[in-house]
């Protein structure tokens, strides 16, 4: 399920209707103090609940079992009818997975959100607004994955170009909206692709190619090249996507990285290439680009603070690194090797939602090397986070290999990555 913006109709209705909760239960439950709930639950339209708050309602909301997912909906739509408005709008049958043929959450739209109006001039302000909103999704989707924000980003991307489209600008204000909504389409392209919206997530790094390009933005340019070549690869595994398409993508991003002294992104290109040259079957194109990703990494340490980043390098550590190298190993065929590299990574690195991922791929791996058994517990725990904190269809389809392996050992992962995969339906 997607809130946009929590007020408190929304907020009520997570704890009254959904949770069934006094003040003080809820409380205790996401951590806050009582008299933080009452402000909460006193949020309007124009001043709603943000940043942290905001994500740890997000948080609570993806953890609502079946029925109490039913209850928020309707109560939020019985509010939307006493104020006059639309009933709620079901969106889970416009999102289809092709591999599971069922959809993974429900997105829905709620009416009680409504969009700001749009302005007759864009300046610095709307600009500086649309960025810390695409950083506030940014950091939300870390927490939840992506499957859970998609339409929230496709939503505010439509409204960023309309402005664009409609609204009067000097140079200075139009070129700083047009970097935030390249960014908004960077973050909606890979929030669509986590949620296995492959068609949707390419229009959006097509829109984040042309804003950067209007722009004049090298940075974001070298940030979708990155993006769109990991979606490349992914789907070539598949036999949907082309990896040279992704060396082709990755030759931009490194052509407008020239100047640029050591660090993270171009530690990020090279694992990026080693991903394409692994599903290539080049092992010397991989061994080459693996080992530059490693040197770099390690002049990054030394040289480069996190902070200095850009906040979309920042996810690039020894685990990311660690983690695409194990995959590429198992794509040119050392699976042993493969689950052994991914039984060392360092889950306390990561967030949630990148913490899931990677123990989904290491369970893959396991799978595919024959471990039966150490594939399951490891696939048990990710399907844990699915169900309570993360949403994400892409760390689901990583463990369609352990769903494989797993027929006939245990009735237990089976049935909960089935009922996964058949959504949470209303």
């Amino acid at each position: 399920m997607i809130v946009s913006r929590w007020t408190g109709a929304e907020v009520k209705a997570l704890r009254i209707a959904a949770l069934r909760m006094t003040q003080d239960e809820f409380a205790a439950q996401v951590g806050y103090e009582p008299p933080t709930i009452r402000k909460w639950e006193k949020a309007t339209a124009s001043r709603p609940v943000r940043g942290k708050s905001a994500h740890d309602l997000d948080s609570a909301l993806a953890r609502l079992s079946d029925q109490q997912a039913q209850r928020f909906r309707a109560a939020v739509a019985d509010d939307s009818l006493a104020a006059g408005k639309p009933r709620i709008a079901r969106e889970g049958d416009e999102v289809k997975r092709r591999e599971f043929g069922v959809v993974l959450g429900t997105a829905i739209a709620l009416p009680a959100v409504e969009s700001a109006p749009i302005p007759s001039r864009i300046g610095i302000a709307e600009a500086h607004r649309l960025a810390a909103n695409v950083e506030d999704i940014a950091q939300r989707e870390q927490i939840v994955g992506g499957t859970a924000l998609v339409q929230t980003a496709v939503d505010e991307l439509e409204r960023a170009k309309a402005v664009l489209e409609t609204c009067a600008f000097d140079e200075q204000a139009g070129k700083a909206f047009m970097r935030a909504a390249g960014e908004l389409a960077t973050i909606a392209g890979w929030l669509a692709y986590d949620s296995e919206m492959h068609p949707l997530a390419r229009r959006c790094y097509a829109d984040a190619f042309a804003l950067a390009n209007q722009a004049g933005d090298e940075e974001l340019t070298i940030h979708v090249c990155l993006n769109a070549a990991h979606q490349a690869t992914t789907l070539s595994r598949s036999g949907h996507g082309n990896p040279h398409r992704a060396l082709g993508l990755i030759g931009r991003a490194r052509d407008l990285s020239r100047s640029r002294s050591p660090g993270r992104v171009h530690a990020l290109m090279a694992i990026r290439e080693a991903q394409a040259y692994g599903v290539l079957g080049d092992r010397t194109g991989f061994g080459r680009a693996v080992a530059t990703a490693w040197r770099e990494l390690d002049f990054a340490f030394e040289h480069e603070s996190p902070e200095e980043c850009p906040r979309w390098l920042r996810f690039v550590t020894t685990t990311e690194i660690r983690c695409h190298e194990a995959r590429g190993i198992g794509d040119l065929g050392n699976l042993a090797k493969a689950a052994t590299l991914s039984a060392g990574l360092a889950l306390e690195q990561a967030g949630a939602r990148n913490a899931a991922n990677y123990r989904a791929g290491w369970a893959a791996a396991l799978a595919n090397a024959g471990d039966i058994e150490g594939a399951t517990d490891q696939g048990l725990s990710v399907l844990t986070n699915l169900e309570r904190e993360v949403s994400s269809t892409r760390t689901l389809k990583l463990l369609a290999p352990v769903r494989d392996a797993v027929e006939g050992h245990s009735d237990e992962f089976r049935q909960r990555f089935d009922d996964l995969a058949k959504g949470h339906t209303a």
